[in-house]
């Protein structure tokens, strides 16, 4: 029973205490998002990116796979109106999709849904965070560190 306590702890503790931090998306200047589906986008990047997983490169103006669930990060507004300049913000790890800190314009719709869905599991992570702080009680300020 201990044990799977503590790989619960191990493996939420890191989400909790990684989230609100990265989250804070006004007071940072970043503001996070998941990918609401997988759509082709035009990669804006000056003079392309390079696809390691791939070995290719992709121009400037090139297509490439955006999956859904991928976080992304608000950039400023996009180039037409209606868009949000954002770019990818995590490693790529399956072929054909677009490389790391990819540059592309997205709806405003979707990035609104994108933004939502960031909150959402937010909101979620922090609600687990606090029930495991609530079930452990003291045990939890001995895992953390923390002296009472």
């Amino acid at each position: 029973m201990q044990n799977w306590i503590g790989a619960c702890i191990l493996a939420l503790a890191p989400l909790g205490l990684a989230v609100p931090s990265l989250a804070q998306g006004t007071d940072q200047g970043i503001e996070l998002a998941f990918m609401p589906r997988t759509l082709n986008v035009t990669l804006l990047n000056e003079g392309g990116k390079y696809v390691a997983v791939d070995l290719k490169h992709i121009p400037q103006g090139g297509s490439c796979r955006m999956d859904e669930g991928a976080t992304i990060a608000r950039m400023g507004p996009g180039a037409n109106p209606g868009t949000i300049r954002v770019r990818y913000v995590a490693p790529q790890v399956s072929p054909g999709g677009c490389p790391f800190l990819t540059a592309f314009d997205l709806g405003d719709s979707d990035y609104a849904a994108a933004r939502g869905k960031f909150l959402h599991m937010k909101e979620e992570a922090a609600h687990k965070v606090e029930q495991l702080k609530k079930d452990l009680g003291e045990k939890w300020d001995e895992i953390t560190g923390k002296k009472s």
